[in-house]
């Protein structure tokens, strides 16, 4: 007992003066970071010449080059992309839908779910069965055959993190149009994924199983989905007739984008820093993900003006196919069974550009109170919270190498009034809430470099 005493009295004393020790560093970097807010500039350069970059477009592609040369101006030491084979699938120009009532016929603003199969140029068109779970499905599944699915679960009000109230309602959205055609249903309407009511349809990832018909899946905007649910409610029937004219195609090479500053003492001990380059093809994907994009070459960039290197190797990956199959965080991964290194800490961006809040870590307890120790230091960004659990999607792949999984979680309340629809603007984005969150990273990036965990 007396021995573990002694031991967690060093621990955190060691732990205080490593503190003190980057205390200077963690100012310099707040100073400059806040005085010249070149993430924001970067962001400005991203979405309006580079634009909306979903995976296997030409879009993405010339985020690629844009990258390159971001990361090696910010001063990375080498800069190399990385092979990965994504998706391509193009949403094409048709994305109509309209209701036939006893009172007429409307128009319905819709967009093509990421994945989904067109609809051909005649469409589809059947009577509409709202639901709000897949239970409910299977109980009215003798009514579903040749009908079009209206999946109407909202968000939950009640829940303070949006994010939760995302995974709660996304099922629908990610495998409505697996359950509905298991019941025979010929398309899919899905509520979109947001609080807010307007007009505005929001996109996201769908799926289909090989063993399963495909059927066509669309998002339908908060405020069509209000009045064609009471449309249902009044009438009781209703027909929808729906065109899309999306296609798949045939994977394509890309690339996941990386540069890196080199340790002095430890080089191949490696903290990473990223976010993933592609986006929707809605919006200029500005806080999804262009916002944890710039935050992870802004790190490279405020490192690299420090007047000493890190003991280890600070290294930032702009991910590939993030938003429809996660190639680029796979592939990441794939390559490290290959290669002499070792991921200490991997820190995600990847809720939006908004004020900093906390970090969330997924590690081990010890590792876990390590990074704890650092809240201190942190509040220089306006970090105020270390919260267990967290990490990002991209940065999931490196669980299996026992590397601590630290996640940037922003004030996002606002996140999914623009998530993965055209609100996703650099409009929506503050150049100081976006800065902090790049200073926060820079400084838990730094420390764990110093100190190792």
């Amino acid at each position: 007992m007396r021995t573990l005493i002694c031991f967690c009295i060093v621990a955190r004393f060691v732990s205080v003066s490593a503190q003190s020790a980057h205390t200077e560093i963690a100012v310099q970097l707040k100073d400059k970071g806040l005085q010249e807010l070149s993430a924001y500039e970067m962001l400005k350069d991203l979405t309006g010449n580079v634009g909306h970059r979903l995976s296997g477009s030409a879009g993405y592609d010339k985020a690629v080059a844009w990258g390159k040369e971001s990361l090696e101006k910010a001063g990375a030491d080498s800069v190399w992309l990385e092979p990965v084979m994504v998706p391509h699938w193009v949403r094409g120009n048709i994305e109509r839908a309209f209701v036939q009532t006893t009172r007429g016929k409307q128009e319905l603003t819709i967009c093509a779910l990421g994945g989904t199969i067109g609809t051909g140029k005649q469409g589809i068109r059947g009577g509409v069965i709202e639901v709000r779970s897949f239970d409910e499905l299977k109980n009215r599944a003798s009514q579903a055959k040749g009908k079009i699915i209206f999946f109407n679960r909202p968000f939950d009000k009640t829940k303070v993190n949006t994010g939760e109230a995302y995974g709660g309602a996304v099922n629908q959205r990610s495998n409505g149009a697996i359950e509905a055609a298991k019941v025979g249903a010929i398309g899919v309407l899905v509520r979109s994924m947001t609080n807010v009511i307007d007009d505005v349809p929001h996109t996201g990832a769908m799926g289909y199983a090989d063993s399963i018909p495909k059927i066509p899946a669309a998002a339908i905007s908060t405020l069509d989905a209000n009045m064609l649910s009471d449309l249902i409610r009044d009438e009781g029937s209703v027909t929808v007739s729906i065109e899309l004219s999306a296609k798949k195609y045939d994977d394509v090479p890309s690339f996941n984008v990386i540069g890196e500053i080199r340790g002095t003492d430890h080089p191949e001990e490696i903290v990473l820093v990223g976010g993933h380059l592609d986006s929707w093809d809605k919006g200029t994907g500005a806080h999804d993900d262009g916002s944890g994009v710039v935050q992870s070459i802004e790190v490279i960039r405020l490192l690299h003006s420090l007047p000493s290197r890190s003991k280890r190797t600070i290294r930032t990956i702009l991910f590939a196919n993030e938003e429809n199959g996660l190639r680029g965080g796979k592939a990441y991964a794939a390559r490290l069974e290959n290669v002499k290194e070792k991921h200490l800490a991997a820190i995600e961006s990847d809720a939006g550009g908004f004020l900093p809040r906390a970090f969330g870590v997924s590690a081990d307890s010890l590792t876990f109170e390590k990074i704890s120790a650092y809240l201190q230091l942190l509040s220089v960004a306006g970090i105020d919270k270390i919260e267990k659990g967290g990490g990002g999607a991209d940065i999931s792949q490196l669980k299996k190498f026992g590397t601590a999984m630290i996640g940037l979680d922003p004030k996002a309340q606002r996140y999914f009034d623009y998530h993965h629809s055209d609100h996703d603007t650099i409009d929506k984005v503050h150049p100081r809430e976006l800065e902090l969150g790049a200073i926060a990273m820079s400084i838990l990036a730094w420390a764990i470099a110093q100190d190792g965990l």
